[in-house]
C-alpha cells in the first residue's frame, strides 16, 4: 500500500550558492553524502538529494517538522541508484516505514534536479 508520494524541484545554482556557507552544507547534508559528492558534480549531485529530502517529507505528509535534513542521507548503491537512509533520531517518527519501501527517482538537467519519492507501508 502507497502510504505517500512527494516530489520537488531544486534549481541547482540556488544550491550551489547555499553549499557555499560551510553552515548551510553541514545542515542539509550528513558527511557520507558530501563524501560521495567527491568527484561527481558536485552541485548538482547536491541538488538533488536535496530535493530527494524535500519529496521526502512531502510524501510523509509532515513537512520538517520533526524532520532535520541530516536526519536523511540520500546515498547510492553500487549501480547508482539513490536510496534514502534514515539517521539519527528520525525512526521513533517513521513508525511503520521500512527503508527498503521508500523508492527514490533523481533527474537533473543543466539548471535544475528534480526527486520523486514513494513511501509504501504493509
Amino acid at each position: 500500500m502507497i502510504r505517500g508520494i512527494g516530489t520537488d524541484i531544486v534549481e541547482i545554482d540556488r544550491i550551489s550558492n547555499a553549499i557555499k556557507k560551510e553552515f548551510f552544507l553541514k545542515k542539509a547534508f550528513n558527511d557520507s553524502e558530501i563524501d560521495m559528492a567527491v568527484g561527481r558534480k558536485k552541485d548538482s549531485f547536491l541538488a538533488g538529494n536535496f530535493a530527494t529530502k524535500e519529496a521526502f517529507v512531502k510524501a510523509l505528509g509532515t513537512g520538517f517538522r520533526g524532520v532535520e535534513l541530516k536526519d536523511l542521507a540520500v546515498l547510492r548503491d553500487e549501480l547508482g541508484k539513490p536510496f534514502i537512509k534514515i539517521c539519527n533520531n528520525l525512526n521513533r517518527h517513521l513508525q511503520g516505514i521500512d527503508e527498503n519501501k521508500i523508492h527514490v527517482s533523481i533527474s537533473n538537467t543543466d539548471s535544475l534536479a528534480i526527486a520523486m519519492v514513494v513511501i509504501e507501508t504493509d
